[in-house]
């Protein structure tokens, strides 16, 4: 039986190339997530006010960003590499918490993208992606206050007005800054698409 070899040789560029476009897009993924967790980094250790158990930043964008733009487990890795770093360079080093203060970024992330991945908010600053954006803001706080109390039950400097007094305020600076992340989110993510 005769084979056709240029008929063989041609399968085999094809699965090359494929093979080839596909490792290349995986190392920009692993650039970018790089580049956002850096991000997030920067923002939580130079613009954020701390106000003892109440913190006002911007940190998260950078898993908002890259959570639309990559999908679900790259917007996880970027909060769960990017609060790491923190926590680790942080005042307190590696604790028995670590791992509780860097859930609450790994959930965002990676409910921020399995949502606009399969398109169950579309991305198109309309009212229902706001209020989604807003909700996923708010779910932070709560994530963050429930580690404030697992910390403090831990250590041991449990207090319901330490722990829950500024819940409030905390809930309306999410809702804030859910709003302006509403906002910008757009500009920023169309404009990174088109470097992608």
């Amino acid at each position: 039986m005769k084979y056709d070899t240029d008929y063989f040789i041609h399968i085999n560029d094809t699965k090359n190339e494929r093979n080839c476009q596909d490792m290349d897009t995986k190392i920009r993924k692993i650039i970018y997530v790089a580049v956002y967790a850096s991000l997030f980094i920067i923002l939580g250790k130079f613009v954020t006010i701390d106000l003892g158990n109440l913190r006002i930043t911007i940190k998260s964008l950078p898993i908002y960003v890259g959570a639309i733009t990559l999908g679900p487990i790259e917007g996880a890795l970027i909060g769960f590499v990017g609060e790491l770093v923190l926590q680790l360079t942080g005042q307190y080093g590696f604790t028995a918490t670590t791992l509780f203060w860097v859930l609450p970024y790994v959930v965002i992330g990676a409910v921020c993208g399995i949502v606009f991945e399969n398109k169950i908010v579309k991305f198109n600053g309309g009212i229902k992606y706001g209020v989604f954006i807003v909700s996923l803001q708010v779910l932070l706080s709560i994530l963050n206050t429930i580690v404030i109390f697992i910390d403090s039950m831990i250590f041991g400097y449990y207090s319901f007005v330490y722990v829950f007094g500024s819940l409030i305020v905390k809930l309306m600076s999410a809702i804030l800054t859910g709003i302006v992340y509403s906002i910008i989110l757009p500009f920023i993510v169309n404009a990174i698409k088109k470097i992608h």
